[in-house]
């Protein structure tokens, strides 16, 4: 189906998605990456390594959002089944990293595996807002 002429293209490429995924991807582990010196500065070195394996955790889970969601598209309703499935087993298994920091280590271990899990999620909204606001300023709609 043709867009009217002037009306913007709503459909998304993979080209798009793709360039998306990398962008939140590479931010989040660099904000990881840029956390671990403060953390070890102030002696909390369980807490680097707990900040960086929620983080690892939280893409995994993005990714398999993600794919979930896509084989949701293709396959329609009768894939609803496994895709609850699936939704439990990344819940236990996100929740299994926050259980074993949190076995053996202080609070502040398992704020920072929590912290860590939930910063691809804050990285993929200032993505998505400045992907937005640059497509404004190219159309003319931030006007």
């Amino acid at each position: 189906m043709e867009s009217p002429a002037g009306a913007r293209n709503p459909t998304l490429h993979m080209d798009d998605v793709r360039s998306f995924q990398a962008a939140v991807t590479w931010r989040s582990f660099g904000l990881a990456v840029a956390a671990a010196p403060v953390l070890l500065a102030f002696g909390h070195a369980w807490a680097a390594l707990a900040f960086a394996a929620g983080t690892l955790v939280g893409n995994l889970a993005r990714f398999h959002i993600a794919a979930g969601f896509n084989r949701l598209t293709k396959f329609g309703p009768r894939y609803l089944p496994l895709l609850t499935i699936a939704a439990l087993a990344r819940v236990l298994l996100a929740g299994a990293g926050a259980a074993l920091v949190a076995g053996h280590r202080p609070p502040f271990d398992v704020f920072a595996y929590l912290a860590g899990f939930v910063a691809p999620l804050a990285v993929a909204i200032a993505v998505y807002r400045q992907q937005n606001l640059s497509n404004c300023a190219d159309t003319g709609a931030a006007r």
